[in-house]
């Protein structure tokens, strides 16, 4: 009977003590999950903070960060350029008041009644993004390229390292002839 009492009381002590790894491995589970929220949220943080930044020193910046506040500025033209390209493509524009998508042939927005302008050609805005995509393809086939040719060479050189140079036999049947 002994023995039945021993092995029930290692089996439960046992289960208890996985019970207990069980309730750790949850618990730190938990943890993590609270602590990529709040990471997260720093990082929501961040990105509002540097926004409006950007909109307060966009017209007279801090010097250290001119690079990236010319880049997001460069962006934002694109953006726009391109939602424009798309607008005319499906034949609608937006409202200047309310940002309402309107027919492209609206004089005013069904929603506030703002008198809608009537767009430049976007013509040369989709010459100059052609432009612009035929030049970055044609850099990135180069560099691609540029990239092939240097691992072949580079296995190459491999190869011909790796090969060992022939001995020179006296007594090869060869030289025997010469």
């Amino acid at each position: 009977m002994s023995f039945f009492n021993d092995l029930g009381k290692k089996i439960s002590d046992a289960s208890q003590g996985a019970v207990a790894k069980t309730k750790d491995f949850t618990d730190v589970k938990k943890l993590n999950m609270a602590i990529r929220e709040e990471k997260r949220k720093v990082e929501d943080g961040y990105i509002v903070l540097g926004k409006a930044y950007f909109d307060a020193h966009k017209e007279n910046g801090d010097d250290s960060f001119k690079d990236q506040m010319a880049t997001i500025e460069e962006s934002l033209n694109k953006i726009k350029k391109l939602e424009r390209q798309i607008g005319e493509i499906k034949g609608i524009r937006k409202c200047p008041n309310c940002g309402l998508e309107v027919t492209k042939e609206a004089a005013f927005c069904s929603a506030c009644g703002t008198a809608i302008p009537v767009p430049e050609p976007v013509e040369e805005e989709v010459e100059e993004a052609v432009e612009e995509t035929v030049e970055e393809v044609a850099e990135e086939t180069v560099e691609e390229t540029a990239e092939e040719a240097v691992e072949e060479a580079e296995e190459i050189t491999e190869t011909i390292t790796e090969v060992e140079p022939v001995e020179d036999d006296e007594d090869d049947e060869w030289h025997k002839g010469c």
